[in-house]
């Protein structure tokens, strides 16, 4: 297992803060679907959400979750960067979420479980820092480092093809970060 730092480099919080809530989404917490870490009888917790993993096996949690970058920075025409070590852009999020297809219906539990990761979503859209007003999505504070806002698209459901075996959806999700490159652990 590899050593990380504490604290982590900002962005990595802000991915493993986004993955924390969507672990909330539980029956226990109002949901349909269950994304919880559980225990498949062996005694070791299995995870159902990642960060970055973008290939997935017959072996892997149903449903399961995974936060990839948005897009590649190569890809899009933009300005140059300010000549600042502090910068404010929008950080584009790829959620992609894979269920055990329904037989009559085959892309029906992913529409069910793109409802419930937008609703949690939609939570910390509107959470504040404590004792403010001021806009604390995923509750990292108000430091050097923040985020300010998240945008939450409609999401696409699709059966299986090519990309994988079973139905999937996928959600872009857009994190508005203010960013001290000087100290990207603040």
């Amino acid at each position: 297992m590899t050593t990380y730092p504490d604290p982590l480099p900002f962005k990595l919080r802000a991915l493993t803060a986004l993955t924390g809530i969507i672990k909330e989404i539980t029956p226990d917490n109002g949901y349909v679907c269950d994304l919880a870490d559980f225990d498949p009888g062996d005694g070791v917790d299995q995870e159902r959400v990642f960060r970055g993993r973008a290939w997935f096996g017959d072996n892997d949690p149903i449903p399961m979750v995974s936060v990839l970058e948005g897009v590649s920075p190569a890809d899009e025409v933009d300005e140059p960067p300010v000549d600042t070590t502090t910068g404010e852009y929008d950080w584009p999020l790829l959620i992609q979420g894979f269920v055990d297809d329904d037989p009559e219906h085959p892309t029906d539990p992913a529409y069910l479980l793109l409802a419930d990761v937008r609703r949690r979503l939609a939570v910390e859209k509107r959470r504040k820092a404590p004792g403010s007003h001021q806009p604390d999505p995923l509750g990292l504070g108000l430091g050097k480092n923040r985020i300010t806002k998240i945008s939450i698209g409609p999401g696409v459901v699709r059966p299986a093809d090519d990309v994988s075996s079973r139905a999937y959806f996928w959600l872009t999700v857009i994190l508005r970060v203010v960013d001290n490159a000087s100290d990207p652990y603040a």
